[in-house]
């Protein structure tokens, strides 16, 4: 069974990554895509000059694309649509304010994570492959191990860092080599653990490198990002509970808006309203 992408947009030119990506997608899955525009229930909006302009702003990739329009406040029209169409991801562009059909960073994108079931892709950069190094940021948690799945499944060609960030507590003061070795170690049994629940096949155990990092979840993330190896990085949209744990769910929104490439957002199975 094909793939079903939403892409929102509102066919502007800083729309044209968010199409580019699910053009590329969409030819690699043989997915289905669904472009959809949002309007304010104040403004009609004329069909006719909406396919005319997607026509003239993307010419042939624009063929098979089908087109929905619909009104009210974009985030909630983004995630009920999903829900309706039952897409398989969503895709948004990145952009600083709060626009009609375009999708912006805070309480918007809270919105379409916590309402929406399909995973959200955030196209920042101008697609030119598709996705080749991922990074995929664990806490173990069951919201991760989905992120972990959904990389997989989605980028089969694709090769997977699986990062686990984890800080030496007191470090300051103990100033123990033994105990900043013991706990460590106990990070990276518990990041063997991790993989081996996940129950994987051979194939994709050959795809996925355990990584273990230490310091600061931010910092250590983004100067893996940052070194321009990777194209992706994938996060959990809630992470495991715990006291004076710094999971990558409560952290997903921020790492989202600060990633200089694409990234995948995966939340839980049952988060759909």
């Amino acid at each position: 069974m094909s793939k079903q992408i939403l892409v929102a947009t509102d066919l502007t030119a800083r729309a044209d990554r968010p199409f580019a990506r699910a053009k590329l997608l969409a030819d690699l899955w043989g997915a289905d895509r669904t472009l959809l525009f949002v309007s304010s229930p104040k403004t009609e909006v004329d069909i006719d000059k909406v396919e005319a302009l997607l026509t003239r702003s993307y010419g042939a990739d624009a063929e098979g694309c089908r087109l929905a329009i619909n009104y009210g406040e974009p985030p909630e029209v983004i995630a009920e649509t999903a829900a309706q169409l039952g897409s398989d991801l969503i895709i948004v562009g990145a952009a600083r304010h709060n626009n009609i059909s375009d999708f912006f960073l805070g309480t918007a994108v809270d919105h379409i994570l916590h309402h929406a079931a399909a995973p959200v892709l955030i196209v920042k950069e101008r697609p030119r492959t598709t996705y080749r190094r991922i990074l995929v940021a664990t806490d173990f948690s069951d919201c991760s191990a989905r992120a972990l799945e959904t990389a997989l499944a989605f980028f089969p060609d694709a090769t997977i860092d699986l990062v686990h960030n984890y800080h030496v507590a007191y470090e300051a003061w103990l100033k123990s080599d033994t105990v900043a070795a013991e706990m460590r170690s106990d990070a990276e049994q518990e990041l063997q653990d991790f993989v081996t629940g996940m129950n994987l096949s051979e194939k994709e155990l050959s795809r996925v490198t355990p990584r273990l990092v230490e310091g600061n979840l931010h910092q250590s993330i983004f100067t893996m990002l940052d070194t321009g190896d990777y194209d992706l990085l994938v996060l959990g949209t809630h992470g495991r509970s715990g006291f004076a744990m710094a999971t990558i769910g409560s952290r997903a929104s921020e790492m989202m808006g600060w990633s200089p490439v694409d990234v995948l957002m995966v939340g839980k199975t049952d988060q759909a309203s």
